[in-house]
């Protein structure tokens, strides 16, 4: 089990998770990530079949942008490039010379203009070819991914397809990731309700975005009416997407059983035995390939890994101690 010893305030999944949420923690990231901020540039990247999705990168300021490397992140589901538990994490890597480039997925980050279509998890190929088009597009020399939770699966996701299409990535980094949807499905409505209240009513808010830029193709009404993560996630499977079943769609983005089979990438995975929104237990069930290291804590909470509120989180530090080296 990797060593990770927080204070006793934080040696509780819900402390944990909740203090790295809370208005101090956001008033941290926010301060330490000023800079990053200012300097980021947009980039809209133009997909097959229509499809544009945006991201915010920072050049290495350092050196010659070709000679640094290159790292993308990727953020939790409701999330976005600017999510408070990726910005000292984004902001550190900045500051000692790499490339950083933070991607929204469909539909996160007010990017809900960009497609007509809605975000689900399954839409790993537009972001197969937003990692390849970012690799082409931003000189440098290494390339390296991290992904949160449900990015954190996306990232995994990437991994094991790199090989189909030309992706050459050194490492990949996992931070509590949606392994089994539908454990973590079950999870999440049973957990205490400010977490199911949070999750709606971010879900909420996105989609009256989504039905005020297009009032046509969105009922309103009928997306306010469900009161459940399980009944929205049915509802708008059902009605707005080619998913004829919950169950095939969670099956879609599983990382479990032979999924990551094809998984070649040295890849690392942080999953925390508290955490109260990912079930850990499913760690048990993901193929055990040779590039795949668990990275077992007893504490944590779910994305948490909190040493104090102004502090470097401790699995941000494993990480840049990591990569620094590798760079250097």
């Amino acid at each position: 089990m990797a060593h990770y010893c927080p204070p006793r305030i934080y040696r509780n999944g819900h402390s944990n998770t909740l203090a790295a949420a809370s208005t101090v923690r956001k008033a941290y990231a926010q301060q330490v990530s000023q800079p990053l901020r200012k300097q980021s540039e947009s980039l809209t990247l133009e997909l097959s079949n229509a499809v544009r999705l945006q991201g915010l990168l920072n050049g290495s300021q350092i050196s010659k942008p070709e000679q640094k490397p290159l790292v993308m992140i990727l953020h939790g589901w409701l999330g976005c490039a600017n999510s408070l538990y990726l910005l000292p994490l984004a902001s550190a890597l900045h500051q000692k010379g790499f490339n950083v480039f933070r991607l929204n997925l469909r539909d996160h980050g007010g990017t809900q203009h960009l497609n007509k279509e809605l975000f689900h998890s399954c839409r790993l190929e537009e972001v197969l070819q937003a990692t390849e088009a970012i690799q082409q597009q931003v000189p440098h020399s290494d390339f390296y991914l991290i992904g949160f939770s449900l990015g954190g699966n996306f990232a995994l996701r990437i991994g094991a397809q790199a090989y189909k299409h030309h992706l050459e990535i050194k490492k990949i980094f996992s931070i509590c990731p949606v392994m089994d949807p539908s454990n973590a499905l079950n999870k999440m409505e049973t957990m205490l309700n400010i977490y199911t209240a949070y999750y709606l009513r971010r879900w909420k808010n996105m989609l009256r975005k989504k039905h005020q830029l297009f009032p046509d193709d969105y009922d309103l009404q009928s997306i306010n009416q469900q009161g459940s993560l399980i009944g929205m996630t049915e509802h708008l499977l059902l009605q707005y997407t080619e998913f004829d079943s919950v169950e095939n769609y969670l099956n879609g983005y599983s990382i479990i059983g032979a999924k990551l089979k094809p998984l070649t990438i040295p890849s690392e995975v942080f999953i925390a035995e508290d955490d109260p929104v990912i079930p850990a237990r499913d760690r048990e069930k993901l193929y055990a390939t040779a590039s795949l290291k668990l990275n077992l804590t007893q504490f944590g909470g779910h994305c948490g890994y909190l040493k104090g509120l102004f502090n470097m989180n401790w699995v941000d530090e494993q990480i840049i101690q990591q990569l620094t080296k590798e760079k250097n």
